[in-house]
């Protein structure tokens, strides 16, 4: 199945109409007249699929009545394994009939169980460099989900099943990472209704709230979890930590003089300022790289085949450097350390790693190392568990 991509979702803006004139500054509101719009990245069934497993575990669900959260143990059950174990796990039946009874039914991350929103955040994430979370909403007729409240990140919302009535108030917040008291009084500035197939989107910040009415609602919110300016700094102060003994020594006490004070504030001073010239912003924003090479959401599918088919590979196996994904190398002694997702795979020293980072397939036997036919196998066979590689050829 073909994810959606970034253009797709804000049609018929433009990326560069997008980023020019609405990112990070007002609501976008697109109609777009298909009820399945979306189906390619998520359908009614898909969420039913999700909902109806039996050993669904509660951690990242949620149920909302009347703006409340319902406990937990209303809408999970218990019970005993085999071996003795007891199991908590959600209940189909006593959510659905929470939300016969009014209820949202909110599922946080749920890229992490249906495919195509997985395969819908990767390429938003490889798209934008940003990570990108989804959270489906399904909301009764004549309810609320929320009341009127503004998200502390940017979000891509998808209609899937409508329609749901908005309101957009003006509540003086510019950009928020954190959630603090309205600025000022809310104000209205929009109301519009929301159908199946359209598409919102809410700069941070953007204060609103939604109702239905004689119909149930679904939709998606794709939360972004971009890194900011002020990340920089944080960056910033962790060198300042690692590379100069001086910003790791305990500022004057309260047993200090005056002049021992001001000496540490001149001090600190130039040292702040030389910090900055010395620390190029390059040098800042490769960290922003890594940090999303570590955090990006990855493709597993296919990992159980590819393991059975790693038991029959040999010396003429063709493998290939799996793409779709951002990585960082790191050299830590003689070891080359390859770093994306929560994987860190390692690649000796009496190893060519050359090839195992060009684009071009390869058969096992071109690996070059101080490494026997059966080393080269060993190596390949980690790298392919750890999904770097992928087998092209047996």
């Amino acid at each position: 199945m073909e994810p959606i991509h970034f253009a797709n979702l804000i049609a018929p803006l433009t990326v560069e109409d997008f980023f020019a004139n609405y990112w990070e500054k007002k609501y976008v509101h697109n109609r777009h007249d298909d009820p399945g719009y979306f189906n390619n990245v998520l359908s009614i069934a898909d969420i039913d699929t999700f909902l109806s497993q039996q050993n669904l575990m509660p951690e990242g669900l949620r149920l909302l009545h009347k703006s409340k959260d319902v406990p937990t143990h209303e809408w999970t059950k218990s019970e005993t394994l085999m071996n003795g174990t007891a199991r908590i796990s959600a209940s189909p039946e006593k959510m659905l009939k929470w939300f016969y009874d009014g209820a949202t039914i909110i599922i946080n991350s749920a890229e992490k169980g249906i495919p195509g929103l997985a395969a819908a955040c990767r390429a938003f994430e490889q798209e934008m460099k940003i990570v990108v979370q989804a959270n489906i909403y399904i909301t009764p007729p004549h309810s609320q989900g929320f009341h009127i409240h503004y998200d502390p990140h940017d979000i891509f919302l998808m209609q899937i099943k409508g329609p749901k009535t908005w309101h957009i108030y003006d509540t003086g917040e510019e950009l928020p990472t954190t959630f603090h008291p309205f600025r000022k009084k809310p104000e209205l500035v929009a109301e519009f209704d929301i159908n199946s197939g359209d598409f919102l989107y809410l700069a941070r910040g953007t204060s609103h709230q939604a109702f239905t009415s004689d119909h149930s609602t679904i939709h998606v919110n794709f939360s972004l979890k971009p890194r900011y300016g002020f990340h920089l700094i944080e960056d910033l102060v962790k060198i300042a930590e690692h590379e100069d003994v001086f910003f790791r020594r305990t500022i004057p006490t309260g047993l200090a003089s005056e002049e021992e004070k001001q000496q540490y504030t001149d001090a600190f001073k130039q040292k702040l300022h030389s910090l900055v010239d010395k620390i190029s912003p390059k040098r800042l924003l490769d960290k922003q790289s890594e940090h999303f090479a570590t955090r990006q959401t990855l493709d597993f599918g296919g990992l159980l085949v590819t393991g059975l088919q790693t038991e029959l590979i040999n010396a003429d196996t063709v493998v290939a450097r799996k793409q779709g994904f951002d990585y960082v190398i790191k050299t830590v002694g003689n070891d080359t350390n390859i770093h994306f997702g929560t994987e860190r795979l390692t690649i000796p020293p009496f190893v060519d790693k050359a090839i195992f980072l060009q684009d071009q397939p390869f058969k096992i036997k071109e690996v070059k190392g101080l490494l026997t036919a059966e080393g080269k196998i060993s190596i390949v066979k980690k790298l392919i568990a750890g999904g770097w590689l992928e087998i092209k050829e047996i």
